[in-house]
């Protein structure tokens, strides 16, 4: 099992969650930010609309995870597969979902066409969490037969009750050495899955739940991970500290953005234009998007 942290310095100065990863480009970085931006204002979006009586789907308010959805996401390239929590958009969004069929699916009126997920590669969130894992370990069997290194991500929550499921999906990743990531959202400080997973053959990582730097560098190494034919691994998005008790009491969390922007700013990153930029041009796409769906 491993733990990341994200105190320690790096020679530039910068925070570095593992003395092995190399450092991220600050495109990258921005990359990161301004998809955590996305995510949460399509999610807004997205409730604004279902609260007017418009949306006839279920969907679920997952912002406070948009480091999760971003760190984990952002690389995955089209041959991939994903499979969101039950309900969840975003990540299907950053996956390359696009915003027209987002909103077909939360605006319906008769005549837009059905979204195609397989086009984008992801699993519809309308199936169930147990439907999704099912479809999602076939997947990484198939790309495992085929020897194509793409790999699998799959998002769930606790919220969901899907312990049990993501458990027995671990057993048979790990036995076959599946492509997969599995990255759980938790607010538990319980070890007891990440040491379960380990002997599973999943290596375990828990990572920070609102860094979306942390979590980018070891989704990074669990995708070459699992590239390489080596297998799944387990990320685990919990709250900080974990079971550090000596600490005393926990320092409140941060929302993901808004740490986000405190990193970037800490290496000259980030000001209050580049973020009114970044969601004017955003804001435009969903309008777009909004009222194409409408008509």
């Amino acid at each position: 099992m491993t733990k990341v942290r994200t105190t320690e310095k790096a020679p530039d100065g910068s925070l570095s969650t593992h003395n092995g990863f190399s450092l991220i480009s600050n495109e990258k970085l921005l990359e990161i930010y301004s998809t955590m931006l996305k995510c949460r204002m399509l999610e807004e979006r997205i409730h604004e609309l279902s609260q007017r009586g418009k949306s006839a789907a279920k969907t679920t308010r997952t912002s406070v995870h948009a480091a999760a959805i971003a760190g984990s996401s952002i690389d995955l390239v089209p041959g991939d597969t994903l499979a969101a929590s039950q309900g969840a958009l975003a990540p299907c969004f950053v996956k390359g979902l696009s915003l027209a069929a987002i909103f077909a699916i939360v605006q319906p009126n008769g005549s837009a066409p059905r979204p195609k997920y397989s086009a984008a590669n992801v699993i519809p969130p309308s199936f169930s969490s147990s439907k999704q894992i099912a479809r999602a370990l076939a997947a990484a069997a198939a790309c495992k037969a085929k020897k194509n290194k793409k790999v699998v991500v799959v998002f769930l929550n606790d919220a969901s009750g899907t312990s049990g499921e993501l458990e027995d999906a671990m057993k048979i990743a790990g036995k076959k050495k599946l492509p997969v990531l599995f990255v759980c959202e938790t607010k538990s400080h319980d070890d007891g899955r990440l040491m379960r997973a380990k002997e599973y053959g999943v290596p375990a990582v828990a990572a920070e739940d609102d860094d979306a730097v942390a979590i980018y560098r070891v989704a990074t190494e669990s995708l070459a991970h699992a590239r390489r034919g080596n297998g799944p691994t387990l990320i685990e998005c919990r709250p900080w500290p974990f079971n550090d008790r000596r600490q005393g009491k926990r320092a409140p969390a941060m929302h993901p953005i808004r740490k986000m922007e405190t990193y970037l700013a800490g290496k000259g990153l980030f000001n209050k234009k580049l973020k009114s930029r970044f969601t004017a041009e955003f804001k435009r796409e969903l309008d777009a998007a909004s009222k194409s769906a409408a008509r």
